[in-house]
């Protein structure tokens, strides 16, 4: 497994990659097949994995917190919890325990980013994980009925107090977040180190205006920010990536997503590759941005300026030890420049 450092104000946290998300170990995939999974992720070297508090609250049988509840369960088995960087989430859970989670137009049934929220949540995730702290802690879902500064200094507070390594926050928009690290750092706290957004291969058709999937502006202030890391989930869709007769994904229903899935089967061909491993290894090389109002581009020509990267690391899903095996084999692709320069393309 290759490793990447994950930073918040002096905080610097080693996290293998790419990162082994697990919403349905636990909840669609049963105890034994999910442990195999775990357990053949850390015999491959992983150690980071991506969890969060509400995952299992829409499946039936299963509850929120389900997910969190057989990681620490497998960890406390395999007496690894030392060896792993954990990183979960809360905010995304149901306000209304009766209610669906979404009610298909706002406002959602979500718990929100309240201050006595996070930290109440956190010590329920703590206690399922087994756990006295988290590497990463994310605010699943902006909460915008929150000034975003105070959510920045509950988050900055757990990281003070040691109860978290690195501040995220999930679901937002850029300005939202460039407002939240600045206010961190003018006040030497620990500001929000990750960012996790929807990516793939795709970018969400023209006009849409969310706050979930990444943008090439989102790429822009990533590449520009060389201590905040994206961390992309859903590279592979779904399945939607690696089987084409499947709809592709709101937001990413419009012609130009063919291209780009074409483009990437083509690279993972010439690769003797798997089209989501083109994927994760574009993702781990770090998309570029390609705005044209770059630093110094007054004065130098586009080409003769270096590449301005977004660091980027992708949170990938399995369901079984062949998918995960297949994710981990991203690691063996070695993209070319002009294969890179193809992928940046928007």
């Amino acid at each position: 497994m290759e490793t990447r450092i994950l930073h918040s104000g002096g905080t610097d946290l080693e996290v293998t990659v790419p990162c082994l998300g697990i919403m349905n170990l636990g909840v669609t995939v049963d105890d034994e097949a999910s442990m195999a999974i775990l357990d053949r992720f850390y015999q491959a070297g992983g150690r980071f994995v991506d969890t969060s508090n509400n995952y299992g609250s829409w499946t039936p049988g299963t509850t929120a917190g389900d997910s969190e509840r057989l990681l620490g369960r497998w960890m406390a088995d395999r007496k690894v919890a030392d060896d792993m960087v954990i990183a979960t989430k809360c905010g995304a859970g149901k306000l209304d325990p009766n209610g669906p989670i979404l009610n298909g137009t706002p406002p959602t049934n979500y718990e929100g980013l309240a201050p006595e929220v996070v930290r109440n949540q956190l010590t329920v995730s703590l206690r399922n994980l087994g756990v006295e702290r988290v590497g990463v802690y994310y605010g699943h879902v902006d909460d915008r009925d929150r000034d975003i500064t105070e959510v920045a200094d509950t988050y900055s507070a757990l990281a003070e107090e040691g109860l978290i390594a690195i501040p995220g926050l999930s679901n937002t928009v850029s300005w939202r977040l460039a407002v939240a690290r600045a206010h961190s750092r003018q006040h030497g706290r620990a500001e929000f180190g990750a960012w996790q957004q929807q990516h793939s291969i795709y970018w969400p058709r023209p006009g849409y205006y969310e706050a979930g999937p990444v943008t090439p502006d989102m790429i822009d202030y990533a590449a520009s920010e060389p201590d905040l890391t994206i961390m992309s989930y859903s590279p592979q869709q779904g399945g939607q990536i690696t089987r084409p007769w499947m709809a592709v994904r709101d937001p990413y229903d419009h012609p130009a997503s063919l291209d780009r899935l074409r483009l990437a089967h083509r690279i993972a061909h010439d690769h003797d590759a798997t089209a989501n491993q083109v994927i994760m290894a574009w993702h781990l090389a770090g998309p570029e941005s390609r705005l044209v109002y770059r630093d110094g581009s007054r004065t130098h020509a586009l080409d003769e300026l270096p590449a301005r990267r977004a660091a980027m690391i992708p949170i990938f899903g399995a369901s079984s030890v062949a998918q995960l095996d297949e994710a981990i084999g991203a690691l063996d692709v070695k993209l070319s420049d002009e294969e890179l320069d193809l992928l940046d393309t928007v």
